[in-house]
């Protein structure tokens, strides 16, 4: 049977995605602090090298893991917009909630990401510059200055409240609470943005 031979970028492209895969898994299992270059790499089934050449540090991998991760919420970011709910804040926390379940998400998005790349860099973040879009969207007169900082504002909530959620010994309870909150927090905004 005649194969075809993948072509070195389809290997260059095996191989980072393969790399990603394993840190992912064992950034998320382990935490950042516990995790090695060289368990990545065996993770991947790769030596280290190929792990300086595509990322070229443990920081810049966590980086693009994170960035992984980045993209999960913008798609349920994306999809939550698409659906044009009638409370997009409510919808939006309902879906980060769902991905917040996953414990290497959780890990790696909500405990480490702060520590390791700053809490400064969720500022100019895609989830950041579109929870800014959507409150524009849907919020009548506040201006782009404004959803810029309640964007923000509404990150930080949600990711607080989803790891509280997820430490709690009651989760489901937790979760109610939380919900609860973010209802009136919703409201709020929405009267915000219309008194502007």
């Amino acid at each position: 049977m005649n194969q075809r031979r993948r072509t070195q970028a389809e290997r260059r492209a095996e191989t980072r995605a393969a790399v990603l895969e394993s840190a992912c898994r064992l950034f998320g299992n382990k935490g950042y602090a516990d995790t090695s270059l060289d368990e990545i790499a065996a993770g991947s089934g790769l030596t280290i090298r190929p792990i300086y050449h595509y990322f070229g540090n443990k920081v810049q991998l966590f980086a693009a893991v994170n960035e992984a991760m980045e993209e999960r919420i913008v798609a349920s970011l994306q999809a939550n917009a698409a659906d044009a709910p009638k409370d997009p804040i409510l919808s939006a926390w309902r879906n980060f909630l769902e991905l917040c379940e996953d414990s290497e998400f959780r890990r790696i998005v909500l405990i480490d990401s702060p520590n390791i790349l700053g809490r400064e860099r969720w500022a100019e973040s895609p989830v950041t510059r579109m929870a800014a879009a959507l409150l524009l969207e849907y919020r009548g007169n506040m201006d782009q200055r404004s959803a810029e900082i309640a964007g923000r504002m509404i990150i930080g909530a949600l990711s607080e409240a989803a790891l509280t959620v997820a430490e709690s010994d009651d989760p489901a309870s937790a979760a109610r609470a939380a919900e609860a909150i973010a209802k009136r927090v919703s409201a709020a905004l929405l009267q915000a943005g219309q008194a502007e």
